[in-house]
């Protein structure tokens, strides 16, 4: 299978300073003065850039466009240019300019809010990252008059740094950092005391790496060479001393970052939208010379037949263009963003609002996302497995207290327990330190108190039974035998297996010699990475919604066991990095499917778990906050980082949790569903209700030589329809709805206009019919129709259209009460306020507008008033039709939207 695989820059500078002695290096950077000059710096910085990446600069041009000019807008553009020539033409009334205004207002609106949502994510994300920035202990201009560093005139060097921002740092600079500090660029280390990196930002693994100023290691991964440290690693331990040898865009960092601004994938919901804007095309297309045609063909109307088809089948195309899609798209997904907000999220893009509802797998790392990434002491245990003796509790205490090398998260964790008894310090003072490293994984202390000396040790286990010969039992100082050491080694392996991190602790009163050996074990202290508060309740709550957690993550697969432990997340199946390696396609389909936990991952592991998932159809959400991580967020559907996730991270996001709980997620979720689903009422009711009326269109223009509705009747039925339309923003959402993942998709979108849509025409061509035969008298017969008739009024097409206007304003926005919801209207499911207030609006509009003066305005005629009963009976039949055809559909398709 072939697979992506990331490498560094052809122009990259680690490859050409990686084998380079030390005075070969100084030579090739500077060969007068160790550090740079102020000339040097700016001569370097002219030929080898600043240390900054480069910012993805707000295309406000593309952004307006993108905005303004989506596919779906510049057809309505199209379709309301004709509007305003038809406003133009001698025609033209000032219906014909106020629907050409407001369906332009429309389009203003909708582009206006998304413009605005974009710049101000924008700024957001442009303020976090100025009030991150850094700065590096810079050595520069000191007079060159040693050949080699060591530990002795390191000193004068480091005495000489100065700080400077991170972004001033240049090529060719020497940098001093220690304990806690971040390297700002990549370098190349020239002396180093006991350094120790955190590279997990880049690999994933938890475990330092130790860095000095040879490469000894015959590797071609880059990370692992040991005498580079790259751009926005940490430093845990000792110190060290580095010239820059790659800054900002040259860097290894950059690589990564540089993937991170390529063009992203589309997300689930942009195809979506675009499925259903190439749908509404081709049902326009389709239906519209349908129109033409039958217009132009029947008898009658010799003069300007084909212009007035022309006229007509482009009002039809305007008819059957919900306008509205990207006012109620747009308004949607602002609604949803503001809830969302009040969360304390960041909503990078309006989009992400809709896919986070749609997910039906969250994948996210391990340390900082599900954990807090603060290790806690769990419990102190004797060889007995008894609870823990002060002794214990004291020999630890002491070794954390008094260390000063290497700052252990574990030292913390058991300076801050309350577990265990804090022993009295009066008295104790520091002789002497073994520190820790990587290769020994023991630490000692040395403390006199009284004229006594005593040796406090803790450690690895195994590393720990090597320097003792004793072992303490239930008080009493016992030789340590094999059966004893078997014992331990077996109980640390169980605690393991359990997912605590276990460190042995010893202890002796030392004679005259400082040594650490022939010391007394005395027990065992478990240690685990803290799960933020919430991880557990978030993992239940996204099943019960029916979203799959999966986690990926760089970590040991025992670490890993133990936080899905403690969150209570239990692992189906479990794949390392190397297993996904060896996979071909059918099997790594297989695992990714299966498998929710994966352990010891790259970010390219990530990113090929990622998208397989989708690829399998899987809306997939990723959730981390590394510099690994970000390739990976790239290449999902929704993208959720943190307040303090590394800079890259934070780009590549579209969701930013500020706050610590996770179950902002939950409630995004929720907004992200609740806003698809009344954007499926929208679209779904709107194209069944369009493509009822134009079928009814057809058959009248059979039954009828002349239009049954007027081009501006059209445009005013949709104008007042879309009142109720944009109600529906506001509306309430079935729980059944919100309870599973739904993808924006046109699956099933043809059968639901299909079987839905004719339910409206059923009436609206029996309205025609109890018009031409029933109220032959007075609504009259159109030219075309053979009905013995000699006195016909003058205003029958008129009143025709009244008529039909009646029915059918009040049928297709009566009827929207019924399709928001798969259960039974106002009794099993109640509308917003909103929703009902404009629905009362516009059904009485539908009545006030034909039976007032207002008809005049609107080119109508009153309709006789015995045909208002008949009419809203019409409509309360079409109600309770359309009830029934949508427990049909919903019992056929098991899905109504």
């Amino acid at each position: 299978m072939k697979k992506k695989n990331i490498k560094p820059k052809k122009h990259s500078a680690l490859s050409n300073y990686v084998n380079l002695n030390h005075n070969e290096l100084l030579k090739q950077i500077n060969t007068e003065q160790f550090g740079l000059s102020e000339e040097q710096v700016l001569d370097h910085r002219t030929k080898y850039g600043s240390n900054k990446l480069k910012e993805k600069r707000l295309n406000i041009f593309l952004t307006f466009i993108k905005s303004f000019l989506s596919p779906f807008n510049i057809i309505l553009i199209i379709i309301d240019s004709f509007s305003f020539y038809s406003y133009a033409s001698e025609d033209g009334d000032q219906f014909d300019l106020i629907g050409a205004l407001l369906v332009l207002f429309m389009i203003i609106l909708s582009g206006t809010i998304y413009f605005v949502q974009e710049i101000r994510s924008h700024l957001v994300i442009k303020k976090m990252l100025n009030e991150s920035r850094q700065q590096s202990k810079i050595i520069r201009g000191i007079d060159f008059n040693f050949k080699t560093i060591d530990n002795a005139n390191s000193i004068k060097l480091i005495k000489e740094a100065e700080q400077i921002e991170n972004d001033e740092i240049v090529y060719g600079d020497l940098v001093y950092f220690s304990n806690g500090d971040l390297v700002p660029a990549d370098v190349r280390i020239v002396w180093s005391n006991n350094l120790y990196l955190n590279q997990s930002s880049l690999t994933g693994e938890s475990f330092p790496v130790q860095k000095k100023d040879k490469h000894t290691l015959d590797k071609s991964d880059y990370l692992e060479y040991e005498n580079i440290c790259y751009t926005g690693t940490e430093v845990v331990s000792g110190s060290g001393l580095g010239v820059v040898i790659a800054t900002g865009e040259n860097t290894y960092f950059s690589l990564i970052d540089q993937k991170v601004k390529e063009k992203r994938p589309k997300s689930s919901f942009e195809k979506g939208i675009k499925r259903v804007i190439f749908f509404l095309i081709g049902f326009m297309l389709a239906v519209t010379p349908i129109v033409f045609a039958v217009y132009g063909l029947r008898p009658g109307e010799a003069d300007n037949k084909w212009f007035n088809a022309t006229l007509f089948a482009i009002a039809v195309a305007v008819g059957l263009t919900p306008e509205m899609l990207p006012i109620i798209v747009t308004s949607n997904l602002s609604r949803g963003y503001s809830k969302i907000k009040k969360n304390n999220v960041v909503v990078k893009n309006l989009n992400a609002v809709q896919n986070i509802g749609a997910i039906d797998i969250l994948c996210t790392d391990k340390t900082g996302t599900i954990t807090s990434g603060e290790i806690t002491l769990d419990r102190t245990l004797t060889f007995t497995n008894q609870k823990s003796e002060e002794t214990i509790d004291k020999i630890l205490y002491m070794n954390s207290y008094f260390q000063s090398g290497f700052q252990n998260p574990i030292d913390q964790a058991v300076l801050l327990s309350k577990k265990i008894k804090k022993p009295v310090l009066d008295g104790y003072q520091k002789e002497w330190e073994v520190p820790f490293d990587f290769k020994r994984k023991i630490l000692s202390v040395i403390l006199t108190k009284d004229d006594q000396k005593e040796i406090f040790t803790k450690g690895a286990v195994e590393e720990i039974l090597k320097v003792c010969n004793r072992i303490s039992i239930n008080g009493k100082i016992e030789k340590l035998s094999k059966d004893h050491k078997d014992t331990i080694i077996a109980k640390s392996h169980e605690l393991n297996m359990e997912g605590y991190r276990v460190i042995g602790i010893a202890h002796n009163v030392l004679e005259d010699e400082d040594i650490e050996d022939d010391l007394v074990f005395y027990g065992y202290a478990t240690f685990h990475d803290e799960p933020k508060k919430t991880s557990k309740e978030i993992i239940k709550k996204l099943e019960i919604k029916g979203i799959t957690t999966k986690v990926l993550t760089g970590d040991s697969e025992i670490i890993t066991r133990s936080i899905c432990k403690t969150v209570d997340f239990k692992i189906t199946k479990l794949y390392t990095g190397k297993q996904i390696e060896e996979m071909d396609e059918d099997k790594l389909n297989k695992a990714v499917r299966e498998g929710n936990v994966f352990v010891k991952l790259s970010p390219i592991h990530k990113t090929i778990i990622i998208e397989t998932l989708r690829k399998q159809g899987h809306v997939v959400g990723f959730m981390g906050d590394g510099i690994n991580d970000a390739p990976v967020l790239r290449e999902s559907d929704i993208a959720i980082s943190f307040a303090d996730a590394s800079n890259i991270a934070q780009e590549a996001a579209d969701m930013i949790l500020m706050g610590e709980s996770l179950m902002a997620i939950d409630s995004a979720v929720t907004e992200g569903r609740y806003s698809l689903a009344n954007i499926l009422k929208y679209i779904k009711v709107t194209i069944a209700s369009n493509f009822g009326n134009v079928l009814s269109v057809l058959v009248a223009l059979f039954l009828t030589t002349v239009e049954p509705m007027q081009p501006l009747h059209l445009l005013l039925q949709n104008l007042l329809y879309d009142i109720v339309m944009f109600a529906f923003i506001f509306d309430k959402v079935d729980e059944k709805f919100l309870a599973k993942p739904k993808p924006f998709t046109t699956k099933n979108m043809v059968w639901f206009a299909v079987i839905n849509g004719p339910v409206s025409s059923i009436f609206d061509i029996s309205t025609f019919l109890v018009l031409l035969y029933g109220f032959t008298s007075k609504v009259g017969v159109p030219p075309g129709i053979h009905v013995n008739s000699d006195a016909l009024p003058e205003n029958a097409k008129e009143m025709f259209n009244a008529s039909w206007f009646l029915v059918g304003l009040m049928t297709q926005t009566a009827v929207m009460q019924m399709y928001r919801t798969e259960k039974i209207p106002f009794i099993q499911s109640r509308a917003s306020w909103q929703v009902n207030v404009s629905t009362v609006f516009v059904c009485i509009m539908a009545v006030l507008v034909p039976y007032t003066p207002i008809n005049s305005t609107v080119k109508m005629a009153t309709p006789p008033l015995e045909f208002l009963p008949i009419g809203i009976g019409f409509v309360l039949s079409y109600i309770m039709l359309a009830q029934c055809v949508k427990l049909g559909y919903i019992k056929l398709f098991k899905e109504w939207l």
